[in-house]
């Protein structure tokens, strides 16, 4: 099931211009359903590690044995943006990093024994790199929860009458 399969259609005036409507059936990708969908018992989900290889679409097809239900894990673990949410495998990170910084290389940030940000004056402190500091938030996005494929089907009902 694709995302918006199930998302209300509305009649949209696609010219615009007011001597010459031509009003077409849109869907409208306007309707909100994240607040109100509740999935919260985790006796639903399965923790999975996103490793380099791995997409959205590959797991639904993996777990669901549908592809096109790569929305749902995205979904179920509140990532909007696919490029941004999802974590970039190495090769990728390296290139936005390189991007980001002048010297990847350079101190972002010190941390202490116990890993707290402190001063670079601290005694004992540690230079967290450029690279290091965006490759530890990247690794915190691999971790997710993949909601179990025997309770799909009652996400999907839910997901439909929320959005109708």
């Amino acid at each position: 099931m694709a995302y918006f399969e199930y998302f209300p259609v509305i009649g949209y005036d696609v010219r615009g211009e007011k001597s010459s409507k031509r009003v077409q059936s849109i869907t409208n990708v306007l309707v909100r359903t994240r607040k109100k969908l509740n999935v919260l018992n985790a006796a639903l989900f399965e923790q999975y590690f996103i490793t380099d290889a791995d997409r959205a679409d590959i797991l639904a097809h993996k777990y669901y044995g549908d592809s096109t239900l790569h929305w749902v894990i995205l979904y179920a673990n509140y990532m909007n943006n696919p490029y941004y949410d999802w974590p970039l495998p190495y090769f990728d990170l390296h290139k936005f990093v390189a991007k980001k910084y002048d010297n990847i290389n350079a101190a972002h940030h010190w941390v202490d024994s116990d890993g707290y940000e402190v001063d670079e004056t601290e005694s004992g402190a540690t230079a967290i790199t450029n690279f290091v500091h965006e490759e530890t938030l990247n690794d915190a996005k691999r971790a997710i929860n993949i909601i179990r494929p025997e309770y799909i089907s009652q996400i999907l009902k839910e997901f439909k009458k929320l959005t109708i």
